[in-house]
């Protein structure tokens, strides 16, 4: 990772609740990783084919792994992709966010896979 490039995560939370477990918080990434990708290659079927339930659901689903590795730019993002597919408005806000959430959590994977090596 370069240097100048500022980590968009805190892994503080899984610190905190690993009892000092490395081994835990490897495997919480690798989790996250994983369900990252998934989000994002959901994201991009379910805006193709305007599924707002799936939408709804990935945002809901990431939601809590978002704020447990304190992607702090993405907390409130994802708040609002869950709210405009609740109500199924495909406004350029749900498009614009989404495409945000996902260069950001492609960071994040590529940022978390440079911390497991």
């Amino acid at each position: 990772m370069d240097q100048s490039q500022k980590k968009l995560y805190d892994l503080v939370n899984l610190e905190e609740i690993s009892g000092g477990s490395q081994e835990f918080i490897n495997e919480m990434i690798k989790l996250f990783i994983s369900q990252a990708e998934t989000t994002i290659t959901g994201f991009n079927q379910a805006i193709d084919q305007k599924d707002y339930a799936t939408i709804r659901n990935l945002a809901h689903q990431i939601k809590p792994s978002i704020d447990n590795i304190k992607i702090t730019t993405l907390m409130p993002l994802i708040r609002e992709v869950e709210r405009l597919a609740e109500i199924e408005s495909l406004s350029g806000n749900l498009e614009a966010n989404i495409g945000t959430i996902n260069s950001e959590l492609e960071i994040v994977i590529q940022q978390l896979q440079m911390e497991l090596n």
